[in-house]
């Protein structure tokens, strides 16, 4: 039997199932300790995984149910401190990711224009070492600043004309996408932003982007992967990559890139190539999440339905 590049190792099983949304899966890793967070209806799954073991808990969202999920968790970290950004139908939440202390509940307000249209958030990032920037289904990017243990607005970015589906963060640059597949590209100076570049859209949801280098990747709905360089504005590739939904793209330091669909695929690319260097499939199970393990070649897989968060570690006897 030929050997495969990547081998699943011992799974982490939650208490409940993944919720069917784009990149419901966010890891945080110091210290040899993974944090894990999966969203599940109303409540979030948390799994802190260290040596000897692993411990779970779960928590409500605020005003969230079944019939009003939680559409992203994600991890972030700021000032050595850990926090967790909650987006839902009723607005943004930040906890303390340590004892689940609601410290910012931001609600969305309806727009007037549009009677009966549901608001959301969604999308999610640290900005440095004391703001995070969120999301929200007018297309608007809300930003936050921590301030004396809690969260505070403190401005809001407008260039997006449909609800924001990812956003990324280099250090440097802003990058947001929407769902009619735009891709918006901001600098910070001062105490504004600038904007610098527009990616037009093709009216399929850039859903999950990740930022290597010069490039800005953006996974769509269509199942395209796009690779545009953010410092020239050129459209480097167009790649025909899934069949159905991309969920979640994720890139490490080096340049390996890991894109997830509902076609139930996991493909891993060579970015410096741009070239796929190995693709398999999970069956039966339409993947949402995907991110590597504190910078290295391993990666955990989330999947619709499935309670499982799947773990693949680089295989040490593999040979190209």
């Amino acid at each position: 039997m030929e050997e495969e590049p990547y081998i699943p190792d011992v799974p982490i099983t939650m208490k409940e199932s993944t919720s069917l949304f784009p990149n419901n899966l966010s890891v945080w890793g110091h210290s040899g300790t993974l944090h894990y967070v999966v969203t599940s209806r109303g409540l979030v799954n948390i799994v802190v995984a260290k040596t000897g073991g692993t411990m779970q808990k779960q928590m409500q969202g605020k005003e969230c149910s079944h019939a009003k999920p939680i559409i992203q968790a994600k991890f972030v970290a700021l000032s050595g401190n850990l926090y967790l950004i909650l987006c839902t139908f009723h607005g943004i939440q930040i906890h303390n990711a340590t004892d689940q202390r609601l410290l910012l509940f931001h609600p969305l307000p309806a727009d007037p224009s549009k009677p009966g249209e549901e608001v959301f958030a969604q999308g999610a990032v640290s900005i440095g070492n004391d703001m995070v920037a969120v999301g929200a289904s007018s297309g608007r990017i809300l930003i936050f600043k921590k301030d004396s243990g809690t969260f505070a607005w403190a401005d809001t970015l407008q260039g997006h004309s449909n609800p924001i589906c990812d956003i990324q963060y280099n250090g440097k640059r802003l990058f947001t996408s929407d769902d009619n597949g735009c891709i918006l590209v901001w600098s910070r100076k001062s105490d504004s932003w600038d904007l610098l570049k527009t990616f037009e859209g093709a009216g399929s949801p850039c859903s999950t982007m990740c930022v290597y280098n010069d490039y800005v990747v953006g996974g769509y709905g269509s199942g395209h992967i796009r690779v545009f360089n953010h410092q020239d504005g050129s459209l480097v590739a167009e790649i025909t990559a899934h069949a159905r939904w991309i969920n979640a793209l994720d890139v490490n330091p080096t340049g390996l890139m890991v894109s997830v669909s509902e076609d139930t695929v996991v493909n891993l690319w060579n970015l410096k190539e741009i070239s796929l260097q190995h693709s398999f499939s999970i069956p039966n199970v339409q993947l949402c999440g995907v991110q590597f393990l504190q910078g290295s070649d391993d990666f955990a897989v989330t999947g619709y339905d499935m309670k499982d968060i799947l773990i693949f570690k680089k295989n040490p006897d593999f040979k190209k």
